[in-house]
Parts: C-alpha cells; sequence; structure tokens
C-alpha cells in the first residue's frame, strides 16, 4: 500500500470546456493546486470515437495533492461521476519524486520545515522537473536551472486553476496566469535545479515558483 503521507502529481485530459468544471470537483475534493491549459489530440476522430475519449480539442488540468486525496478522487471518478457533466476524458497519477518543501508541508497539513525542497525518490537516472511560475518570469527562471546544470525547457501556457473565491493559497498571493517550464534533467543535476530555482524564484518571491519532479523510466534522445 502506498504511503498516505507521500504526495502525487494528478494529469486530467478532459474535452474542452470541461476542465473548469472539473476544477471545481477538485477543490471540492480538497485539492486546491491544480494549472489549467489547452491542449490538442493527435487521433483521428474516428479513433477517438472508439476510444470513447470525445473531441480531439482538450483541457489539461495538472494537480498536485497528497497521495490519499488522490486515490479518493479517482475512485470517486471512475465509480460515481460516469456520466455527462464532466464529459469524457482520461485521469492518472504520477508519483512525485521531488516538490517544494512549503507546498508538500501545506498539502499534508504539517508545518513548515524550511525552504529547501522535499526529496522523495532520488533514485531515477533522469526526471522530468515541472516549473509553474507567474507569467513574465520564464527566462530569469530558465537562466537559472541552466547555471545549475540544466539544458534547456519547453514552456506551457497556463491558468491558475484552484479555488475562484480567493487570489491567495494558504496566505500566498496568487496571479492567475501562469507558465510552466517543462525540464528534462539528469538524476544527479535533478536537485541542483530545483533547489537553485526555489532559492531565487520561490513561493515567496514575486515568480512564486510552485516546483516538482516525476521519474522518467525510458530516456532516449534523437536529432
Amino acid at each position: 500500500m502506498a504511503d498516505k503521507k507521500s504526495l502525487k502529481l494528478i494529469i486530467t485530459f478532459a474535452e474542452r470546456g470541461k476542465g473548469k468544471t472539473l476544477a471545481k470537483l477538485y477543490t471540492q475534493q480538497g485539492i486546491f493546486c491544480s494549472y489549467q491549459c489547452m491542449g490538442r489530440g493527435t487521433a483521428s476522430s474516428d479513433l477517438l470515437d472508439v476510444l470513447g475519449i470525445g473531441s480531439a480539442e482538450k483541457d489539461i488540468l495538472i494537480s498536485m495533492t497528497s497521495n490519499d486525496k488522490a486515490d479518493r478522487l479517482l475512485n470517486k471518478l471512475d465509480n460515481e461521476l460516469q456520466d455527462d457533466t464532466y464529459g469524457s476524458g482520461i485521469v492518472f497519477d504520477i508519483s512525485l519524486t521531488g516538490l517544494n518543501s512549503l507546498i508538500a508541508t501545506l498539502m499534508l497539513n504539517g508545518q513548515e520545515r524550511g525552504n529547501g525542497g522535499a526529496d522523495m525518490e532520488a533514485n531515477t537516472d533522469h526526471s522530468l522537473i515541472l516549473v509553474a511560475v507567474n507569467q513574465g518570469h520564464t527566462d530569469d527562471v530558465m537562466d537559472t536551472a541552466r547555471q545549475a546544470g540544466a539544458r534547456g525547457g519547453t514552456v506551457i501556457r497556463a491558468r491558475w486553476a484552484g479555488p475562484e473565491d480567493t487570489s491567495q493559497f494558504y496566505g500566498i498571493s496568487v496571479q492567475s496566469e501562469k507558465e510552466i517550464i517543462a525540464i528534462v534533467a539528469a538524476g544527479e543535476r535533478r536537485n541542483a535545479i530545483m533547489e537553485m530555482i526555489n532559492k531565487k524564484h520561490g513561493l515567496k518571491t514575486e515568480a512564486g515558483a510552485v516546483i516538482c519532479s516525476v521519474g522518467i523510466e525510458h530516456y532516449v534522445k534523437f536529432s
């Protein structure tokens, strides 16, 4: 059985227009840290019909929460919500290998332990680092990541999809417009990259960076 104190990244691919409704459901389930962006599927419409996942236009939600809340949400979606309210889509979770210690502590309802990063699993050859920052700070964050050994990253436009009735997340101001930087890093560089970004651009700075990482099982570089 997974440790209830571990943390998960929840990835949701939903029909376009359903992301906002799902984000409200996630908030009701106690999952307050979500980011929404838009995507487009590559499958043909015939294949989408066969798979039962609707149109090619997608809302993508990236959420973080504790393991027990992730399990509860996925069970609820699987057992109770098979109707048209939330459309069709796919939801899955991934174990996090690292996260800002402040965010980890808040999600686990504990006490703040410092300004560093929470390391959960360090024995992976490569990791995908995801950095959600306030719009306008991407270049500065990438400069910092490169100084720590990152070779580059990909930027995804997103919006804060947490509770709508507040401009703050656990007392920290939240800007609605976000950019998510995706960085693939070798295992030995992951901690240095995350720690330097957190130190210079963490939650209590203007960039307001939320940083997490997930392990990559197989890695192939092609030109």
